[in-house]
């Protein structure tokens, strides 16, 4: 019992750390000028974050457990860690994009309508119909910052998923 409560508090030790982190690194990329939910996703910065938190959760937790780490139990850590992450930094997004002096949410629809604009042709090479082009340019006035908040969690699900996958079969050793 005393596993499974080590590895909760460990969980939410760094979840919350994490999602600290990352919505430090939002804050720092919008103020430097790059809205952060607009950004090539290999470039976001949820990837070294949730992978540097996740492996240092399961290090960890490794460490407390004598070595041992069952992929199960990285599994386990690494996805509530991950979770806790996206849930914490979508509700900053969520409270941060309805701060209307920030404009967080007013900037993200000016540069995601000039993208669409200016991608337009291109994105209809790439088999993208124009009436969905027309269509998302109409539906964009309309965002909220729950639905930028909702968008980032779902993003953040395959990230931490094929992260946790991965350092749980990297770092999983089993008694010998």
């Amino acid at each position: 019992m005393k596993i499974e409560s080590n590895l909760t508090q460990l969980a939410i030790k760094l979840g919350l750390l994490g999602a600290l982190m990352n919505s430090i690194a939002l804050l720092i990329l919008f103020y430097l000028g790059r809205h952060p939910l607009l950004l090539n996703p290999l470039l976001d910065a949820r990837w070294p974050l949730y992978g540097l938190f996740i492996f240092f959760a399961l290090q960890s937790y490794k460490e407390l457990n004598q070595g041992v780490l069952h992929f199960w139990q990285g599994l386990v850590l690494g996805g509530l860690v991950y979770l806790l992450m996206a849930q914490m930094v979508a509700a900053f997004i969520a409270v941060f994009g309805s701060i209307e002096s920030t404009h967080f949410l007013e900037d993200y629809i000016t540069i995601a309508t000039q993208q669409l604009i200016t991608n337009k042709q291109a994105l209809i090479e790439m088999h993208i119909s124009e009436q969905t082009i027309t269509d998302q340019l109409a539906k964009l006035p309309h965002t909220t910052a729950t639905n930028l908040a909702f968008d980032y969690f779902l993003k953040s699900m395959p990230i931490g998923l094929i992260l946790t996958l991965l350092l749980s079969v990297i770092l999983r050793r089993k008694e010998k």
